[in-house]
Order: C-alpha cells, then structure tokens, then sequence
C-alpha cells in the first residue's frame, strides 16, 4: 500500500528530487493542532532524557497524566500523528520521532549535553536537528561510502556551524510517495568527499536525489538545515515544559 495518494504524489513532482522529504515535512506540520505538538514535544523530551521508549500504551498512560488529557485525546492525537508519519510503531515501539530521531541504531548521531546520545534518522536529520531541539552539539557519522571514514558536523543552535573534514558532501535521496517519508529518510548518507559521493552514486545506480557537494556543502545545506530546523522546531515548541 503507497504511503501517499495520487493526488498527494502529484503535488510532490513540483519539489526539487532530495526536498520532498523536507517539503513534507513543513506543510504536515503546518497543520499540527496545539495538542499534537504538546504530545510530540513530550515524546521527544522523553526519548533525549532517558535515551529510550517503553511501550506505547505505556507513554501513552503517562502521557495522558502528564498533559492532563483524556487518555481518548492521547490516543486520537497519537494516531494522527502516527497517519502523517511524525510517529513510526513497530510491534508496539515507537522507531522515530518527528522526522529526526530514531530509537534503533543508523549509523549518525547527535551528542549533546557533554554525554547525551541519540540516534538520527537520516542524512537530512543531521542537518536540522540542533535548531530543531534547541541543543548545541555534535552529528558523527561514517562515510555512507567508507565506514572507516568518520565525519563530524559541529553545530550550534542555529545550525551546523563547523564540519570535519572540511570536504563533507551529502545525498538527500529522492522520495515518491510510494514508501513512508521516514523510510525514505535513511536512504543517502554523508561522505568525507566528492570522490566518495561519487563513487556511492556510481555504485547505487546513479539514484534520482540531490547531491550537494563539498563546495556547496557550507551554504545549500547549512540553509537547508536552518530552514528545516525552523519548521520541525515550531512542531516541538512544547519541548521546554518538558525539559
């Protein structure tokens, strides 16, 4: 069964190949209710305070205590979230959060707070996730191409604000519709150069995407970063009451 609709396909032919993940995500949140923000606020405080989730009816128990809301609302807004795939559930866990975050390895993280890790969901999480929780720190990765490269993207509350090497490149892979955005998320990666990009691009088949090289790396994803950052923070602007 496709994720979207015709009708909701069509409209993702209009984005650039590699942004319509990000285009998603900005015109789902858009249409989050203040309660649906205050759940997954809460969600995603809870998975960076403890570095793991219980089982959903558990969160959800605490949830409704915790917001003082109707176990039934928890519930609804839940599965509303979970329909526009801000929420993933596997066999009664919770996999990702809001676009970013992953409670299962991927090979990129985000270490914060001197000694917090978490995992990201994809290439584009890496670029957002700081502005989008508010949390200066560090994104490490292997080179998607060279497991025995190792990448780091310093970055503030703003964004990314410094990379080593200096030569990160980056694949934001296409998306169709047909697969869930999040799943869709895990697919490009990071890499320590140009010559690797290119070398995983030749590898994989030359995959529709967009590759930012090294040179453009400073202002095309750095930008990318902020303005994603910007949206998917608006969808956790209850993380303070939480933190």
């Amino acid at each position: 069964m496709s994720f979207l609709d015709d009708s909701a396909k069509l409209l993702l032919r209009k984005d650039p190949p590699g942004l319509e993940i990000a285009h998603y995500w900005r015109r789902t949140t858009s249409t989050l209710s203040d309660p649906s923000r205050r759940l997954l606020s809460y969600l995603v405080s809870a998975l960076l305070s403890r570095g793991w989730l219980g089982a959903v009816e558990n969160l959800l128990d605490a949830a409704a205590d915790n917001l003082h809301e109707s176990r039934a609302q928890v519930t609804a807004e839940f599965e509303s979230l979970t329909a526009l795939d801000l929420i993933s559930v596997e066999a009664g866990k919770i996999t990702q959060l809001a676009g970013l975050l992953s409670t299962k390895p991927t090979g990129i993280t985000f270490k914060f707070d001197q000694h917090t890790e978490v995992h990201l969901l994809g290439p584009l999480a890496a670029l957002a996730v700081s502005h989008a929780l508010q949390k200066a720190g560090v994104v490490r990765a292997k080179c998607a191409a060279d497991a025995g490269q190792k990448i780091e993207l310093t970055c503030d509350l703003t964004g990314i604000a410094s990379r080593s090497p200096e030569t990160v490149a980056l694949f934001l892979p296409a998306w169709d519709g047909e697969v869930s955005p999040a799943q869709a998320a895990r697919g490009g990666g990071l890499f320590h150069s140009d010559e690797a990009l290119d070398a995983w691009q030749q590898a994989q088949g030359s995959p529709l995407g967009m590759p930012i090289a090294s040179m453009l790396f400073p202002m095309a994803a750095v930008d990318l970063g902020a303005d994603l950052g910007s949206t998917l923070e608006a969808a956790l602007n209850h993380l303070p009451d939480f933190s």
